[in-house]
């Protein structure tokens, strides 16, 4: 797939990309303290979170990276 600029994305919306990326990344490094702070009782609030926190950051990072390779920063 080759880049299109006619179908480039604004700045303020690329940015607000980048910016949820980070409070992705921001939750990720907090998740193992919330357990241990004891915030996350039960195995299901565990599991559960953990599934949403990680899998977020990926499924985020993945869906930025190949948004960049088909529009361009």
């Amino acid at each position: 797939m080759h880049m299109s600029l006619n179908n480039k994305k604004s700045k303020f919306l690329r940015s607000l990309d980048i910016i949820c990326v980070i409070l992705q990344i921001y939750f990720a490094t907090q998740y193992p303290e919330w357990i241990r702070e004891g915030y996350l009782t039960s195995w299901y609030l565990k599991i559960s979170v953990g599934i949403a926190v990680y899998g977020g950051l990926v499924a985020g990072g993945i869906w930025l990276w190949k948004d960049i390779k088909k529009r361009g920063f």
